[in-house]
């Protein structure tokens, strides 16, 4: 079947297709993050979620395990068969020991300074999330997400089981299914692609970060040199010893602005292109789950054709309503994923576009801002005579 056919075996307008066609368009709300704050051990988000066609709307505030839970709510609340479910953000630091151990595992453990709190990345991560959940067509008109935009309080939560045993399960599910050749030329060379992009992306976002890690702790040694040339002046005696005091103050200065510029660099960077390269990391890992749970599928669909094929009389109503059944799930689950890797396609193509571009932009920015700096201290130091 095509992407855009609307019609049933019959030759019938699907239902469904034209009941979408007369509901407004997605998305429904536009929800912005705006800030996040500390609260006892908590990180607590603030929302503004409007209607899309209205300017104003609820502000309402969220912390990490409210949006697991809604996530939680979504997945399992919806048909997911061939959906690419867009991953949840990671669950950003809050008490100050994990910060300052994050902090010195990135600028070393000598540094004399201390990273802050990344809360601008982490609100941005959730309002991604957001959106991504809001333009799906799965997800972006389930009422648990209207509720929780809207609603002053959060939903209450029930424990979510993280437990071993559940991944050890789905770990060995995993193993046993993910080298099932798939039936379709077309799927196989998608979890092929998967597969590589996969490796592609994670390999990408981790050689970033070591790049932005390496910036930071060379910003770092340049305000400890700064510090040095400062504390390393001599009292002011005479004329030479108040000219290398000079001296030594402008060093400073440039090695402090240096380090200024580092820092601006390698935090845009991580809101920009690094933000890109992690988001796709994970959401690379939703991509090879949504092809797991076809190929899942599959491996039913055809273990349900051999029991009808082998179902003694007694037996054989209720293995064909096994067989239709599979089979519904195996087709609907193909029939939407080919939609899903087309939407994903050119929702990453246009994303990477943004991120260079944004990338490229604030780069150039800063580099002409701070060379202006640059160049006036290089040009005192010269106008200096000793």
């Amino acid at each position: 079947m095509e992407d855009d056919d609307t019609t049933g075996p019959a030759g019938q307008v699907n239902n469904f297709d034209n009941q979408e066609a007369n509901m407004p368009p997605l998305p429904l709300y536009k929800a912005t993050v705006t800030e996040a704050i500390k609260r006892g051990e908590n990180i607590m988000f603030t929302i503004n979620a409007s209607k899309a066609a209205e300017e104003s709307g609820c502000v309402v505030l969220r912390q990490h395990e409210d949006i697991e839970w809604l996530h939680h709510n979504l997945v399992t609340g919806n048909a997911t068969e061939g959906v690419i479910i867009p991953p949840l953000p990671v669950k950003p630091l809050s008490d100050p020991k994990s910060a300052e151990s994050m902090s010195r595992k990135h600028l070393g453990d000598n540094t004399k300074v201390m990273r802050g709190d990344q809360f601008e990345g982490d609100c941005k991560a959730v309002q991604k999330y957001l959106e991504l959940m809001l333009s799906h067509s799965t997800f972006g008109r389930d009422k648990n997400l209207e509720k929780f935009l809207t609603e002053e309080e959060a939903p209450v939560r029930a424990r979510l089981n993280k437990g071993l045993i559940s991944r050890l399960g789905s770990a060995i599910d995993s193993a046993r299914k993910a080298n099932r050749k798939d039936v379709d030329d077309y799927f196989q060379d998608q979890r092929n692609f998967a597969n590589e992009f996969s490796k592609a992306v994670k390999d990408a976002s981790l050689n970033y970060n070591k790049l932005i890690v390496a910036q930071w702790r060379l910003s770092s040694s340049y305000r400890n040199l700064a510090t040095d040339f400062t504390t390393c002046t001599a009292e002011m005696r005479d004329e030479p010893l108040i000219k290398v005091n000079k001296l030594m103050k402008l060093v400073s200065e440039g090695c402090e602005d240096e380090a200024g510029s580092l820092e601006l660099r390698s935090g845009q960077s991580e809101l920009t292109l690094g933000f890109f390269l992690e988001l796709y990391a994970r959401y690379s890992d939703a991509l090879k789950d949504m092809h797991f749970r076809r190929t899942s599928a599959l491996v039913d669909y055809e273990s349900c054709e051999k029991a009808l094929e082998k179902a003694k009389p007694a037996k054989k109503a209720a293995a064909e309503e096994a067989y239709n059944t599979a089979k519904k799930i195996f087709e609907t689950s193909s029939e939407q994923a080919k939609k899903e890797i087309k939407s994903f396609t050119q929702q990453r193509l246009l994303s990477s576009a943004e991120a260079l571009t944004a990338y490229a932009e604030l780069q150039m920015k800063i580099s002409q801002d701070f060379y202006s700096q640059l160049f006036h201290t290089r040009k005192h130091v010269l106008e200096l005579r000793l």
